[in-house]
């Protein structure tokens, strides 16, 4: 739809104008607001300028640029995009700096629309926020942009750009990043917050949203030598309440900005209690018995087979997904058990004898897509699905393997009473086939995507999937936990406004292995207690995979989706290209998780580090990750991070180089070394090289 943008050329003049009559005592008398650590100026131009004290970094935006509105006409659906004008009060007051804009002109008319924005230190920051109302039933306001600031300038060229996709990326080549955006709460906006950083200082920008509302950060680099960055909430509706967006100037490097986001979620959520199994478990074996075109790859008895090759990996997770009539990814949301795979008497005897072995057990469902080739579509999509603003359905397709027809799905929306409740029942049937966990698919990878559907509990098209989102799960999580408290609800991405309502993510994203640009330090210090599962699609773990995964404290996977997979774990044959074109598989595993190393010496390495992390699970299950802060470490493609529990610090040590080993020196100020070790080795020589590609644990005690 085209906009028409509406705005005055003449706002300096009129701005000057104001200065003079109306607020400050001389022209030349500036609005100012300051932190410790940097200040913020509004000069007789219209100017606005924060500047930090050692002049490192400096942001600045004309008033001219600092807002957009968007407008949507409910009749007719035009919209028009506001900006400030020549009718805007800019004064000081006891709440900061205030610009209030009373009323628009539009086609000669005038709107009755008024724009109020609030610029205040709060918490050693500075901070944006303000109300909008329309006046009007004509108009409502559909997306706001504030604040918008047209340059971010730093001196100091050695940067490095902290961005919340997933785990972390980190950038430290601003031309590479180029111009990203991310929208929060989703997993490529896990945390609503973003930083950029010299070695000496850093600005933090961060939406303070207590209700965790949809929001999309955007950071422009394209010009080297100043960034644009902004951000934008969706609204659709009368009136709006701007939530606070914080910028912070500090010194120190990115911990500084995580902790600060950190103390701020603290004062708002409280994280779910994790069952103590759920804690202590090393990772998932995830297993698709019936996969989307009907083959069957495993039978309910052969999940005694499945716990034997568990135990050869020291995995004790058995996930059950493709374990209902449609197999994987067809006939969402029947989730019955399978005739075909032994029916459901067979499997609650199946998981029965895999507990008494000492595993516990969870099945998959997902929760945002229903099959529409299903009864459950034909007669209950019209109070599920979510639809676009055209008020078509959201479709998608999934295709497994290429002789098969794709599969057509439909998205719900979890501001459907009749899904949420869906959901529950499936989370319920589980437990009552006996199922130790839960998994709920698909919820925390979304971002909050827009559902237009008025027979639906939300009253606006954003909260669908924010507010219902997290309400859907917390109450399918309690709802369980009434009848076993030990009860996991995991899900599968990353974003922290899901921290309160489940036990566990399956990683999804950037962060999950040695990859350009992941930074999984991010989310695994600003969430120390957060559990994730390492994304791993292959029916092996590449011995520097499991290594990634013990270093940051990450739980363990292995996936067995397809025939050759299954092939390989029953009996260690090695697949090959051909092997999975033979089944017309359309994603198959990267074969060099498999070749790496024989299925054997896999098997054996992935047994002992995860033997070695449960024999010091104080650190690597129950230890709080600390990254590098108060560690001192060198040494050549050595990797080193730490786990403090009471007053003990485990750093673990990792030889990144492949083939040879390597020197390294470490100090814990205030802490004296007391133990070494490594896998199979409980006592080793602290000082001594670490091999090629493999952890040492040196613990260290307060003095």
């Amino acid at each position: 739809m085209k906009k028409i943008i509406f705005t005055s050329a003449v706002l300096f003049f009129c701005m000057e104008v104001f200065f003079s009559t109306k607020s400050l005592a001389a022209p030349n008398v500036k609005l100012e607001l300051k932190t410790t650590e940097a200040t913020l100026s509004i000069d007789k131009k219209g100017d606005l300028s924060i500047i930090q004290t050692n002049g490192e970094i400096q942001v600045k935006t004309s008033i001219n640029n600092l807002w957009e509105i968007i407008l949507k006409n409910t009749e007719t659906n035009k919209e028009i995009v506001l900006a400030p004008d020549e009718d805007i009060e800019l004064k000081k007051s006891d709440e900061g700096i205030e610009l209030k804009k009373g009323k628009f002109l539009f086609e000669n008319n005038v709107l009755p629309i008024e724009a109020n924005f609030t610029i205040s230190v709060k918490n050693n920051a500075f901070c944006f926020s303000g109300t909008l109302q329309s006046n009007t039933d004509e108009w409502i306001f559909k997306e706001l942009k504030y604040p918008d600031f047209s340059q971010l300038v730093i001196k100091n060229k050695e940067i490095k750009i902290y961005w919340p996709n997933s785990l972390g990326e980190c950038f430290d080549n601003p031309e590479q990043f180029g111009t990203r955006s991310f929208q929060y709460p989703g997993t490529s906006g896990s945390m609503a917050w973003f930083s950029v950083n010299t070695p000496k200082s850093g600005i933090y920008i961060g939406g303070h949203d207590p209700q965790m509302g949809s929001k999309t950060f955007q950071l422009d680099c394209s010009n080297t030598n100043s960034y644009r960055t902004s951000l934008s909430f969706p609204i659709y509706n009368a009136q709006f309440k701007i939530p606070d967006v914080f910028i912070k100037l500090y010194g120190g490097d990115w911990h500084v900005a995580s902790l600060y986001y950190r103390d701020w979620y603290d004062k708002n959520f409280q994280l779910a209690k994790i069952p103590q199994w759920m804690r202590d478990n090393a990772g998932l074996m995830l297993n698709i018995l019936k996969q989307q075109n009907g083959s069957v790859m495993w039978s309910y008895k052969d999940i005694d087979r499945l716990c034997d090759i568990g135990e050869k990996l020291n995995l004790n997770l058995i996930g059950l997904w493709g374990w209902a009539i449609g197999g994987h990814d067809r006939l969402y949301p029947n989730y019955a058990p399978d005739n075909l795979m032994g029916g459901r008497m067979e499997l609650e005897k199946a998981i029965k004898r895999a507990q008494q072995r000492g595993f516990k057990v969870i099945c998959y469902s997902n929760g945002t897509i229903m099959d529409t080739s299903t009864d459950y579509y034909l007669y209950n999509g019209k109070e599920t699905l979510q639809l676009t603003e055209n008020s078509r359905p959201n479709i998608e397709y999934y295709l497994k393997h290429t002789n098969t027809t794709p599969v057509v799905l439909a998205r719900a929306c979890p501001g459907s009473a009749l899904w949420r409740k869906t959901i529950m029942d499936l989370a319920s049937n589980a437990q009552s086939l006996g199922m130790d966990a839960f998994y709920i698919d698909q919820v925390g990878v979304r971002s909050p995507v827009m559902c237009f559907a008025d027979n639906h509990e939300h009253g606006l098209p954003q909260e669908a999937y924010t507010k219902y989102r997290f309400q859907m799960m917390k109450e399918v999580r309690n709802k369980m936990q009434e009848t076993d408290p030990e009860f996991p609800i995991i899900t599968e991405g990353t974003v922290d406004a899901l921290l309160p309502y489940v036990d566990a993510f399956h990683g999804l994203g950037p962060g999950q292995r040695v990859s350009p640009n992941g930074f999984p330090e991010l989310f695994r210090y600003t969430f120390p207690e957060s559990i994730i599962i390492q994304l791993n699609s292959s029916p092996a773990m590449k011995r520097s995979d499991v290594n990634f995964a013990s270093v940051y404290g990450l739980r363990h996977e292995i996936m067995c989706r397809y025939e050759p997979d299954a092939d390989y774990l029953r009996s260690g044959k090695i697949p090959t290209k051909e092997d999975y074109k033979n089944y017309f598989i359309k994603d198959p595993p990267d074969l060099n998780t498999i070749t790496d190393a024989s299925a054997k010496e896999t098997e054996l390495y992935a047994h002992s580090i995860i033997q070695f992390e449960n024999d010091n699970s104080i650190f690597f299950r129950n230890g709080k990750f600390i990254d590098q802060e108060g560690i001192n470490v060198s040494g050549n493609d050595i990797l080193a991070k730490g786990f403090v529990n009471g007053k003990k610090i485990g750093v673990v040590l990792w030889n990144q180089h492949l083939s040879e080993q390597r020197n390294f020196s470490i100090s814990v100020p205030g802490y004296k070394l007391i133990k070494s070790s490594e896998p199979n080795k409980p006592d080793v020589n602290a000082n001594s090289p670490l091999v090629a590609n493999s952890l040492r644990l040196l613990i260290f005690e307060k003095n």
